[in-house]
């Protein structure tokens, strides 16, 4: 039949190998020699083969995708983080599915119980934070959580961010220095860590 899918199988046979072998070649990490890989590359490229992602995930446990929820893209930071997010996964054999959430709590939740369903292996949220119960089930499940651009007093995550409340001291502590005196301080989004410790740096200058 003409819309028959190639299997592995037959990529082994035209290649002159073991099915393992062409597991191998596919699977990011995995040895093979160079000669192992060129004879499998053609044969696939001759069939038309590509491999099953999520079939192989069934097997082995790693669906290689990293689930990453951001609440909005309007500040042009953003797009640029989450684009290299994606070219550093990329290169480490990873592929990366966007969520998009709203910055409350309860937004992130609905959005994180979905992400859970398509197994994936690690989940970024950006600017966005999470419930300790949440946190919990996505460790107990061995999902690993990582903040980013956001903090938070819990175990369960691990967070890449900057130092703001020491950023913002010294800025106004800048400000201050050169002869200021009425200095304004434009708040950020109320609920976020961000904006809470920028604040709190700004105050104790």
């Amino acid at each position: 039949m003409a819309n028959e899918r190639i299997t592995s199988l037959q990529v082994a046979k035209g290649a002159g190998v073991s099915q393992s072998a062409v597991s191998r070649v596919f699977t990011p990490g995995a040895s093979a020699s160079k000669t192992t890989r060129e004879k499998v590359l053609r044969a696939a490229n001759e069939l038309g083969y590509r491999p099953n992602i999520l079939a192989r995930a069934m097997i082995t446990g790693k669906s290689r995708i990293i689930g990453l929820v951001v609440a909005y893209l309007e500040n042009q930071f953003y797009p640029l983080a989450v684009e290299r997010l994606s070219v550093a996964l990329q290169a480490k054999g990873y592929h990366v599915l966007v969520f998009m959430a709203s910055q409350e709590i309860e937004g992130v939740e609905d959005v994180m119980k979905e992400i859970l369903d398509y197994q994936v292996d690690g989940i970024v949220l950006a600017s966005v934070s999470m419930s300790s119960d949440l946190a919990t089930r996505c460790n107990d499940h061995g999902v690993p959580v990582v903040l980013f651009n956001r903090d938070q007093d819990d175990e369960h995550m691990c967070s890449v961010t900057t130092d703001n409340y020491q950023g913002s001291r010294e800025i106004a502590a800048h400000f201050a220095q050169i002869g200021h005196t009425r200095i304004g301080y434009i708040a950020g989004f109320e609920g976020a860590t961000t904006q809470r410790d920028r604040e709190l740096g700004f105050r104790d200058a």
